[in-house]
């Protein structure tokens, strides 16, 4: 890999000569392909004539189905058969878009495919989005109706106290802690609900104070959009390309509907439980510990480049730098790729350790007193993971102490006979709602996504990464509003019911190697039996 090869590049020269004969071949051969790669990957930038969704060209598999559309040309069977053939060409197909499919939202597409057909929603996702608006204000507005109607009534009322023990007496709960509980449930639904809800005003209140900026789609905006996208090199010309600043405006937006109102969709202290998810609990500590920042804050005061702003990888590689050094021995490909494949608080701890055994050189520029501060380090995860496991626990308590409650109160509506049919009905409907959604299904289902878009392979988004994603989204608000050929309601809709669907359509590109794959696996199974028989037999029935 590119990082072990700078690895070896900067070891010392008698390391070099130390390695095997089939390594150092490889640190010459790797060099001369690195460098007739960057002519050729030049090369190929130069050519471009098309600007395609991906910011490059129009694709080869592209340009090809369009030529036998035009000239009529028939199809050519000779597909691979064997499911080796598949297995090897398995994500073949997958490629990420680099601006993720923000230049693709245009009215009339510029050289490139439009994938605002994509965002349309149908009847049924119309549906879902009007009954996602009416939820969002219905559920908090009954939530404080409910909450504030039971505290008048046990706080304010000359009997409240007496009454409320006087129905937990009928469930066999006459304890003054019980009582205590309800009372506490009840402000905690109501401090939720306006607290949500002056959150909600204050995005909405930001949104009013930027001023609203929806540049044109023009064919120059586009093609520099794309000039900057398919430049590899900061010193090129399209590298200088200033496309402009996402408007704070449209990121306090997306803010408002994208988590705002989706939070107010499902609203109550029930959905503290979901934090307590025990099949979630290890993703929930990756994103509230911060060992990594630490950890590269050591790091970075011991080869003093606070100011230089280096990424994790290159952090790691320094330090698989100073561990060959200090070794001097030869070492092998595959354990200079395990040095270069670890993490910063990894990298921190076997730095520490070459320290502790009088093995570590280091250089002038190095500090080693700034390993000496590991201690603190291990303090700060001991603490850490103490304030997570008392978090998780408050969260469990108080999820578990509503659910409590609101089984108990629909117990005893429902066991009411002065109650009312609707009243029953209301509360009943309310309690089946905030069930639904103490895991909220489609925020899950958008934070995976998004988690394997820009939290990388440690499947962990960093601060910085939240901002990126902060910054896309707010981008994608703003094309969003700013196609004409979409209405004023279907935008709408788009913004109400963005899903995770929505998101993998703008961002994953696919190519004609999945539906060879497909086809070629589809020849394979019926030729062997493999095929479902009822999707055979359906077929057959509606096919003949």
């Amino acid at each position: 890999s590119c990082c072990r090869l700078r690895v070896l590049q900067h070891a010392p020269l008698a390391v070099l000569h130390r390695l095997p004969a089939s390594s150092r071949a490889f640190v010459a051969r790797t060099t001369c392909l690195c460098s007739l790669t960057k002519v050729r990957n030049r090369a190929m930038t130069s050519s471009l004539a098309h600007p395609d969704a991906d910011g490059g060209v129009l694709s080869t598999e592209r340009q090809l189905r369009m030529r036998r559309v035009l000239t009529n040309t028939a199809l050519s069977f000779d597909g691979d058969e064997t499911k080796e053939a598949a297995i090897y060409q398995l994500l073949k197909h997958v490629k990420i878009d680099p601006d993720g499919g923000i230049l693709n939202l245009v009215d009339s597409p510029i050289g490139q495919k439009s994938k605002v057909p994509a965002l349309t929603k149908n009847s049924l996702q119309t549906v879902e989005a009007v009954f996602a608006a009416f939820r969002t204000v219905s559920n908090p507005a009954a939530m404080i109706f409910a909450s504030s109607r039971m505290l008048h009534r046990q706080l304010c009322s000359a009997d409240g106290v007496e009454h409320l023990r006087r129905e937990l007496s009928r469930l066999r709960m006459g304890h003054r802690i019980v009582e205590f509980s309800f009372i506490g449930a009840n402000l905690m639904e109501l401090s939720l609900a306006v607290g949500c809800i002056l959150l909600t005003l204050y995005h909405v209140f930001k949104i009013f104070c930027h001023k609203e900026n929806v540049p044109p789609v023009t064919a120059i905006c586009q093609d520099a959009a794309s000039e900057k996208l398919v430049s590899d090199s900061p010193h090129q010309k399209g590298a200088n390309v200033k496309i402009g600043e996402v408007n704070p405006r449209y990121m306090y937006e997306a803010e408002f509907w994208l988590a705002d109102l989706p939070r107010l969709q499902n609203l109550s202290a029930l959905r503290l439980l979901a934090y307590a998810h025990p099949n979630l609990l290890e993703k929930r500590r990756k994103q509230f510990c911060n060992g990594n920042d630490m950890s590269r804050a050591i790091l970075e005061g011991f080869f003093g480049c606070k100011d230089h702003y280096l990424t994790d990888e290159q952090l790691v590689e320094e330090i698989a730098k100073v561990i060959v050094q200090s070794d001097g021995l030869e070492h092998t490909d595959d354990y200079v790729e395990e040095l270069c494949s670890l993490n910063p608080s990894q990298a921190l701890c076997k730095l520490q350790v070459y320290k502790n055994e009088g093995r570590l050189k280091s250089d002038e520029k190095h500090n080693p007193k700034m390993l000496d501060r590991i201690w603190r380090l291990n303090l700060f995860w001991f603490g850490e993971m103490i304030c997570f496991g008392m978090l998780v626990t408050i969260c469990f308590m108080l999820g578990t102490l509503e659910f409590f409650h609101k089984i108990c109160r629909c117990s005893l509506i429902l066991t009411d006979p002065t109650a009312p049919m609707m009243t029953c009905a209301l509360f009943f409907l309310l309690f089946l709602n905030q069930a639904l959604g103490i895991m909220h299904i489609g925020w899950l289902l958008r934070w995976r996504v998004e988690t394997f878009i820009f939290g990388g392979s440690d499947a962990v988004v960093s601060t910085e990464e939240a901002h990126i994603m902060r910054v896309y989204l707010g981008e994608l608000v703003e094309r969003v509003w700013g196609v004409k050929s979409l209405n004023g309601f279907q935008k709408l809709t788009i913004l109400l019911g963005l899903n995770d669907d929505d998101l993998q359509q703008l961002v994953v590109e696919e190519s004609d190697a999945k539906a060879a794959v497909i086809a070629s696996i589809r020849k394979y199974m019926d030729k062997r039996g493999l095929s479902s028989g009822f999707n055979a037999a359906l077929t057959y029935a509606v096919a003949g």
